[in-house]
């Protein structure tokens, strides 16, 4: 498989998943947690689908493009470990979807992120 074929099954296995998860919490209540920004498409694919709901953004570094970065308000810009603990003491048992896209392409250093946001958002 070519490397574009590749990152296209990528993007449309993403695109399924989140749409399913999209229409699986649209009538929960609560807030929409969108951990790593990246140049902005899921988040921008998020707005789309949910025009009415906040979207928080955590993101080390914002690096988007200028249409696909959220106002102030919705930004937490930092480290995941720190920014993540401070919006969950104020947003604790209200957020209705948390989507993760952190990857960093070391395995070791994924497994742990994703074992700390598991244990965060559990």
């Amino acid at each position: 498989m070519s490397r574009l074929d590749s990152v296209l099954r990528r993007l449309q296995a993403q695109r399924d998943c989140l749409n399913l998860a999209i229409r699986l919490v649209r009538d929960l209540p609560g807030p929409v947690f969108e951990l790593g920004l990246g140049n902005g498409r899921t988040y921008d694919h998020l707005r789309e689908s949910y025009p009415d709901r906040e979207i928080f953004v955590f993101e080390r570094r914002v690096s988007a493009h200028v249409d696909c970065i959220p106002d102030a308000e919705h930004l937490f810009e930092g480290e995941i470990e720190e920014t993540l603990d401070g919006a969950l003491s104020r947003f604790a048992g209200t957020v209705a979807l948390a989507h993760a896209d952190l990857g960093s392409g070391h395995a070791v250093r994924d497994a742990c992120t994703a074992a700390m946001i598991s244990t965060k958002l559990t």
